[in-house]
Parts: structure tokens; sequence; C-alpha cells
């Protein structure tokens, strides 16, 4: 059989950079590993196509068999549309992925067979069914699948030179109880991970195809702390062995910072940055919404200790939870700007269906409505500590002054003084040179005055201070250019929001919130 498996284009949002793509001669930053996982599980003599729209053209007249279409839930929209268009045509449609799984509700109807939770099991037996003329409509595991079972996904089939990086994924599951969080409806609370030869030949493989960098997609890197510190020193021996030719992102809780040997060994095996879900200075926001794991310590000595490991922290920010008052706002860019984090992804309270703060604002009556998935524009709650009007005010405030060019400099300039050595620290390959170039010719030559001024002020200081550190200045400075255009047009869309709120009259606002 001829399998076609598609990706959906990415909305515009904070973590798809589209401004610098061209910039660094690339169309997407990572690339969805579910339909690469779904190749990797298809058994038998079938063709497979993987089509992913944020790096080439879909072409709805592509002859096949079965079309395959995965999402999230901010591609709710496109799979519906990209759905109905190969059911036109008289494709077969089968959906699934983390959207599916979370809302199967949503898609029944709109395909004709879908996938609820992980497709290890199921894939496999749909495809004997398929064959035999006995498919069912819906499919759903018996149990959560054990990793160590799950083959290899086909990174030979992805188009890597058009990606920033790779992905590969080491676990799914966080052992954690964050009341927004999605993570744990879709995957479980106990982190099932593969085992290090599995992870080992995953990172061989993208090596061998040409990736230089990659992300590990799991929500919690270490959930699991000993088999992690098991293929971290693995990891380590076979880079060192290597010349270091790989560095490594992924996402980690905050209690990462309570492990040094833990930290050691990211830092041995090359990794350079980690996403945290800091979420809040404030303790009862914290409290509040189940994230225990936060308080157990001083977050800014947690974070400055992660950075002594040469370690770069990108925090997940949230504004709106019920403890929050009109001063979060000064109190989360005084708490970025101290912990010298250079990125923030800060976004509003979004009540996600199915977790338990959707069920308990639900109760509560403070649901204004279904979530987006875009915690950027809209917040689907009534807060209690402040009026909706407040809470946009104060975010649209919060976001400018984020990334407000002095702002950005002063805290990127003191990590980038402050940062613990790095495996592969201020090494410039001949490869990087056009890239330097190009930001360059971006950020400084070609950039308007404030912008000219901003990177020739990063890049100079970190020059003189720390030389070192250059290459990843011209980094930051690029990477702000794309995080200010695209602030500006949130600023927009929030404008819009603001004013629909201060035409209401003072009574509709008290029971706005």
């Amino acid at each position: 059989m001829r399998i076609l498996l598609v990706t959906p284009r990415n909305p515009e949002s904070f973590w798809t950079y589209d401004s610098i793509l061209p910039v660094i001669g690339k169309h997407c930053i990572f690339p969805n590993l579910s339909m690469p996982t779904v190749a990797g599980l298809t058994e038998g003599d079938h063709e497979i196509l993987l089509v992913d729209e944020n790096v080439e053209d879909l072409d709805y007249e592509i002859e096949a068999d079965i079309v395959g279409i995965t999402g999230y839930i901010v591609h709710k929209a496109r799979m519906l549309e990209m759905a109905a268009e190969f059911r036109r045509r008289g494709r077969f449609v089968v959906i699934g992925g983390p959207y599916a799984s979370l809302c199967p509700e949503e898609l029944r109807g709109h395909c004709d067979v879908l996938f609820i939770d992980e497709a290890e099991e199921t894939w496999p037996q749909f495809l004997r069914d398929f064959q035999a003329g006995a498919w069912k409509t819906e499919y759903r595991p018996a149990e959560k699948p054990d990793m160590t079972l799950s083959p290899r996904p086909r990174f030979d089939l992805i188009k890597l030179d058009r990606y920033h990086a790779a992905t590969v994924q080491f676990a799914r599951g966080c052992p954690f109880r964050c009341e927004f969080c999605d993570i744990i409806v879709v995957y479980g609370r106990r982190p099932r991970v593969k085992s290090v030869p599995q992870v080992m030949a995953e990172i061989e493989e993208i090596h061998r195809l040409g990736g230089r960098q990659c992300f590990l997609v799991d929500d919690n890197f270490i959930g699991n702390k000993n088999v992690a510190k098991a293929f971290l020193r693995e990891l380590a021996a076979w880079s060192a062995s290597h010349g270091h030719p790989m560095s490594f992102q992924t996402e980690v809780s905050l209690n990462v910072a309570h492990d040094e040997e833990l930290l050691g060994l990211m830092r041995a095996a090359n990794f350079t940055t980690i996403f945290i879900g800091i979420e809040s200075p404030r303790a009862a926001s914290l409290e509040e919404t189940g994230k225990h794991q936060n308080t157990r310590g001083d977050m800014l000595e947690d974070i400055r200790r992660i950075q002594s490991y040469g370690l770069q922290v990108q925090a997940g920010m949230i504004v709106g939870f019920d403890a929050d008052d009109h001063t979060i706002f000064e109190d989360q860019l005084r708490f970025i700007q101290e912990a010298r984090i250079p990125i923030s992804m800060t976004g509003m309270l979004q009540a996600m269906p199915k977790t338990p703060l959707h069920a308990r604002v639900s109760r509560e009556g403070r649901l204004v409505a279904e979530s987006t998935g875009d915690q950027f524009v809209f917040s689907n709650i009534v807060p209690k500590g402040m009026s909706r009007l407040d809470l946009y005010r104060g975010y649209r405030r919060l976001i400018r002054e984020l990334y407000d060019f002095d702002n950005f400099r002063r805290r990127t300039a003191d990590f980038l003084m402050t940062r613990g050595a790095q495996v592969n620290q201020g090494r410039i390959e001949p490869r990087d040179l056009v890239l330097l170039w190009r930001v360059l010719r971006h950020t400084v030559f070609r950039a308007d005055r404030a912008r000219r001024r901003f990177s020739l002020r990063l890049m100079a200081g970190t020059l003189w201070r720390r030389p070192q550190a250059f290459k990843e200045a011209c980094s930051f400075a690029l990477t702000h250019k794309a995080m200010a255009e695209y602030m500006e047009q949130l600023g927009a869309k929030l404008d819009v929001a603001i004013a629909a709120l201060e035409a209401e009259t003072p009574a509709e606002r008290v029971l706005a919130g």
C-alpha cells in the first residue's frame, strides 16, 4: 500500500521564529516527530510518504491508499480542512496525535478512522485490519505502551536539512501534578523511557544524516533520573569520542538544580539549553496550581546554579493565576531580569480541555470559552485577583517591557558574562562564518538605528568582556529580532482585545471579571 503521512503547517507563534528562518537558511525550527514515529511503526512492504507543510507544499492529488493526519490543538482548523479535502477526493483519511487523544469528540465524523492515545500497538493492528477489510472506526490501546519496544523513527524520511534541529524522544509522561497541564492527561504520570541503546541508535542515525543540533522533545527529560543519567553518561562518552559534533536541548523541571551530578552530565553531553516551566515568582500561585517542585528552594539560586553549568535556561511563565493581582506583571519582569533569562515564553493562563484546571474553573462558572491553544492572545478564564481588562493591559505591558531593547540586552549580557563553561564554548567552525555574516547583515548593516545600536552594544560588549561568547551574542541579537517582531504582532492583537473590553459598560466589565 501507499501511505501518505501529513503534518499541518504551524500557525505563527512564539517558537516558530518565522521572520528569521530565511536568515538561517531553514524552513522550520523542528520537525514534528509524530509521523516519522508512525512510519517506523509501519510493518510490511508499504510505500510511505511524509509531507510536512512547514517545509514543503502539500499536493492533494497525491495517490495514496491511506492518508494520515496529526496535530495539536492549534492545528485543529487546518487538520479539519485537510481531512475534508482528501475525503472529497475519495481518500481514506485517518487522524491521530495529541489533539485527537485529548479531544476525540471534536474529530469524530471528520475522518474514516480515529486514533486515540499512543499508536505503538494500534497502528500496526489497524494496518492488518485494513488489509483484511475489517478495520474499525476508532482505535485506542488497552494500556500505555512500553517505550523499550518502540522501533526507531524513520529519520531518513525527514528533509532534515530544512530544519534548524532534529528531534528525538527519550521519554513520555511526567510525575508531577500541575493543574493546568494536559501532558499527564495524554501521557500519564508514570514516566516511560526508551532504553539507552535505543536512544543512542537514534542519535547516531541523526548524526549520520547530517544533524548537528538535536532537541529531546520530552516534556520532562528527568522524569526518571536514573535512566536519564545512564543515557547522559553514554551520550557524553560518544560525544567526546566524536569531537562533540552535536549539541542538545530539552525540557526539564526545576528540580534539576538540586542534582549537581545530573547537571554535570548534561554539560559533558554538550547540552546547551533547557526549557523549564517556572510559571511564576509568586509562591502562592505555584502552590495554587500544584507546582510544588518549584517551591522547594530559592528559584533565583536554582536558576543560577543551572547556568553555572553552562546551560541556558529558557522559561515558561504564566500570568493570571488566582493568586495574581495587578502587581504580578512587575514581579514577573523583575524576576526574569534578575534570573538572567534571555528567552521567556510568557503567556496568560489557559484552561486546556480535560485538565484539572478546566474542570475547576468550569465548576466555578469562570470558563469564558474553550481553549484555542494560544495563551499569547487569549485567556479563557475569568481571573480572581483582577479584572479581565487588568489582565490584558498588564500582560500587554509586560511583553513589551520583556523584549524592550535595553531590558533584553541587560539580562542577556549578564547571562553571557556569568554562564559557566561549555564543551564547545566559542568554537567557530567554517560553516558558521556565512551564518555570522547573515546575522550581522540583518541585525546591523540593514537594521534601523535602534536595532543597530542594540546589536552592536550586545556584540561589542561581549567581544570585549568575554570573547568566547561572541557567537552566542550574535545568535541572541538575531533571536531578539524574531521575538520583537512577534511581540509587535501580538501587541496589535492584544490592543484589539483591550479595546473591546474597554468598550464594555462598567456593569458588563464587573460581570466579566
